[in-house]
């Protein structure tokens, strides 16, 4: 018979190999790649799976129903601080994957515009002091509304806050891997 040929018997040297090269195969699918990203808040790596935060962040509760401009879902949330006052972190996925962390303050209060807004300029001014000028600042008192965006090495960070009309304040912070 031919070397090779489908009756000729395996060697025990290939027959290990085979075996080994199947085990490794159907173990792959049962191990998470470790995430290749930036760290973005807590320890909850860019790319990593919802199992993954989960791991790193072990308060986390699944959350769903939001979604960001790009399509991110939330999956996860977490209780948080944002400059000390009481927040929540949502982990947003792109397919099966952490593409952003929005940490959003849950103290502020409806009717109170100049409280709050003095509150988000001091959570600008902290973001400032760590992470230096933001790229670019939009500042609109009249509408109550500011946003402010800095890129530090590999994230991208977003502070927003808002308060159209005076009812439904908001104040966050996004941390998304930077673009390339």
């Amino acid at each position: 018979m031919p070397p090779g040929s489908l009756s000729e018997s395996p060697s025990p040297l290939r027959l290990a190999a085979i075996a080994s090269a199947i085990a490794g195969l159907s173990t792959m699918s049962a191990t998470a790649a470790v995430p290749s990203g930036p760290a973005l808040w807590g320890g909850a790596q860019a790319g990593a799976t919802i199992d993954q935060v989960a791991a790193a962040i072990p308060q986390a509760k699944p959350q769903t129903g939001l979604v960001l401009e790009d399509g991110s879902q939330s999956g996860l949330a977490a209780p948080a601080e944002l400059a000390g006052s009481p927040a929540e972190a949502v982990f947003f996925f792109r397919g099966k994957a952490l593409s952003a962390v929005l940490v959003e303050n849950r103290a502020l209060a409806s009717g109170h515009g100049p409280e709050n807004l003095a509150e988000a300029r001091r959570v600008l001014d902290l973001a400032k002091s760590q992470y230096g000028a933001p790229l670019r600042c939009v500042d609109r008192p009249e509408l109550a509304a500011l946003n402010c965006v800095w890129t530090t090495g590999p994230v991208r960070i977003a502070i927003s806050y808002h308060d159209f009309g005076g009812g439904s304040p908001g104040l966050s912070i996004i941390y998304r891997p930077a673009p390339h």
